[in-house]
Parts: C-alpha cells; structure tokens; sequence
C-alpha cells in the first residue's frame, strides 16, 4: 500500500494487487496514509498454495482490472 500510494502521489498510476484476506488490511493503510479512496485489485485468497498455472490464470482473470486501474 505505501508504495501504490507514494507512485499514485507521484503522478505515477499503479495497480496494487492484494488477495481477498488483505481487504480490510489495505483500507486501514491507505486511510492512514491519507489515501481513503486508494481502489485496490483484488484477487481470491489463498495464493500460495497455487500452481504457476493457476497463478496465471488468476492473473489472466485480473487483468482487465490492472489495465482500468493504471490507464484511468
């Protein structure tokens, strides 16, 4: 979150990806760092215990979101 949010303030865009279980967790720091409408990617939890493919196909499902999120 420190970081999206540091690039974001640096006129950088940024798509910060987090699983289901940081929700919570992220809004928490984007508030504390004065950044209460930081929208995040999120992804299903857990990613851990994933295979590479279907690390990749999660990232497949993801992608529209990362592409909106850094190109609007």
């Amino acid at each position: 979150m420190h970081d999206g949010v540091f690039f974001e303030d640096s006129g950088i865009p940024v798509a910060t990806v987090i699983s289901s279980e940081f929700v919570r967790a992220a809004r928490a720091q984007a508030g504390a760092l004065g950044a209460t409408d930081y929208q995040t990617v999120v992804v299903p939890h857990p990613i851990q215990p994933l295979t590479r493919e279907e690390v990749r196909a999660l990232a497949d499902k993801a992608f529209d979101a990362i592409v909106k999120r850094i190109t609007a």
